[in-house]
């Protein structure tokens, strides 16, 4: 779920950083009438966890509400920054990991988008952003994160989606889900990804999403340890490549 300003990246062996973050992950529109939603009925300030180039938070600035966008990646910040003044709005970014966030802000709702607490490490990760996260909700904040919901079965196959292309200043970047394999601990995303330089030069390469699978149970006692509670869920609607996603809405424990 992540990923320089565009020229200079795409002529590299590698492509657009950029142009492959909004490739693989900014066609995805399936949990923006939920965030929405919740953004609408909260007062204060909104934290957009593992915000890349901007996917939520510009729709939700463009809404009205004030957003800051965190993400690891300064590439993608920069994209967003850029994105944002083109459009005359106003969001504030934090380049930081989510695992020890630390910014002077309180805030009244933090999203966590497209299976970001699948990425973090296993439990030790998931629990540091969970506190992370407490730490910077204001009394009665929320949380919602969406996961992938269990149980799924053991197993592999082929997706049959379309590619997803971006193209960046004449470099065409073309991601394609090839397979997708479920183990005991971990689920494996695997996208083919073709680079077509302005000369008509074909490169491929592999890549791979590995995310951790963990039960509703087990986010339960995370989010506890965290001073969280669980307190409901709503099921996104299903796409060729998100199936089976769930939001899990945690509020502030008073203390």
């Amino acid at each position: 779920m992540r990923a320089g300003l565009g020229s200079e990246a795409a002529t590299g062996r590698g492509g657009d950083p950029v142009a492959w973050h909004d490739a693989e992950n900014g066609g995805f529109t399936a949990d923006l009438p939920l965030f929405e939603r919740l953004a609408a009925e909260r007062d204060g300030r909104i934290a957009d966890l593992g915000a890349g180039t901007g996917r939520v938070s510009l729709q939700l600035a463009a809404a009205g509400h004030a957003v800051t966008a965190v993400d690891f990646e300064q590439t993608l910040l920069e994209a967003l920054r850029r994105r944002a003044a083109d459009r005359g709005l106003e969001v504030g970014t934090a380049c930081a990991d989510v695992r020890s966030l630390r910014v002077d802000e309180r805030f009244s709702l933090v999203l966590a988008p497209m299976q970001l607490l699948h990425i973090l490490g296993g439990a030790t990760g998931r629990r540091r952003m969970l506190a992370s996260v407490r730490r910077h909700l204001e009394p009665g904040g929320r949380l919602c994160a969406v996961v992938v919901a269990e149980p799924l079965p053991v197993g592999s196959g082929r997706p049959e989606p379309v590619p997803d292309v971006r193209e960046a200043d004449g470099w065409t970047h073309s991601s394609l889900p090839v397979e997708v394999t479920i183990a005991p601990g971990t689920l494996t995303m695997v996208r083919l990804r073709q680079l077509v330089a302005p000369d008509g030069t074909l490169t491929e390469s592999r890549h791979e999403v590995h995310l951790d699978r963990f039960s509703l149970a087990e986010l339960d006692r995370d989010s506890d340890a965290a001073g969280l509670w669980i307190v409901g869920c709503d099921r996104l609607p299903s796409t060729l490549e998100y199936e089976d996603s769930v939001a899990i809405m945690m509020e502030a424990r008073d203390g």
